[in-house]
């Protein structure tokens, strides 16, 4: 299956196939959709970590204990 890659606009749920692109695509086809309008913040917020404090005041770092592997 070879891909092609193209921009175009959706209208009425109709999606056009570029002319240079018509004589290579026939038969069925796989589609897969991606919005540009996408809100980006949306994706940044499914990844963020939420946010956690960490009382370290009693705690003494050993480096030498740290990198022993």
């Amino acid at each position: 299956m070879m891909p092609y890659e193209f921009e175009t606009a959706v209208r009425n749920g109709v999606i056009r196939i570029p002319v240079e692109y018509k004589n290579k695509v026939k038969g069925k086809v796989r589609v897969i959709l991606l919005p540009e309008d996408v809100d980006k913040n949306a994706e940044a917020k499914q990844f963020s970590f939420p946010y956690f404090a960490v009382d370290t005041t009693n705690y003494v770092f050993d480096r030498e204990e740290a990198n022993e592997r």
